[in-house]
């Protein structure tokens, strides 16, 4: 356990001297200069930039909210069946059952 955080604190220190000593990034010449003689395009630019970066949050964060909800309504359905609840709505054997097996 000692041996994994002297590890993670040694990469975290060099990560930062490294953000430290970088060059700051800037945007390609030309679209920078297109952009710097008007004063709507910079925030439309930046609005732009914050869009695209957001999108694969929202698509991601919706695959995982959605695959949260079948999980939980899965394993409802499965804690009714165990604990023999009539009225659960899934009173089908599962398809892997030993019921259907016979054959």
């Amino acid at each position: 356990m000692r041996h994994a955080a002297v590890r993670l604190s040694l990469f975290l220190i060099v990560l930062g001297v490294m953000s430290l000593v970088s060059a700051s990034a800037e945007a390609c010449p030309m679209c920078n200069q297109s952009i710097a003689n008007e004063n709507a395009m910079p925030r439309a630019y930046m609005y732009s930039i914050l869009f695209m970066l957001g999108m694969p949050a929202t698509v991601f964060t919706g695959f995982g909210v959605f695959l949260h909800h079948k999980f939980r309504v899965y394993n409802a359905a499965q804690m009714a069946l165990l604990s023999g609840d009539a009225q659960s709505p899934t009173e089908a054997p599962a398809p892997h059952s030993a019921s259907e097996r016979r054959g």
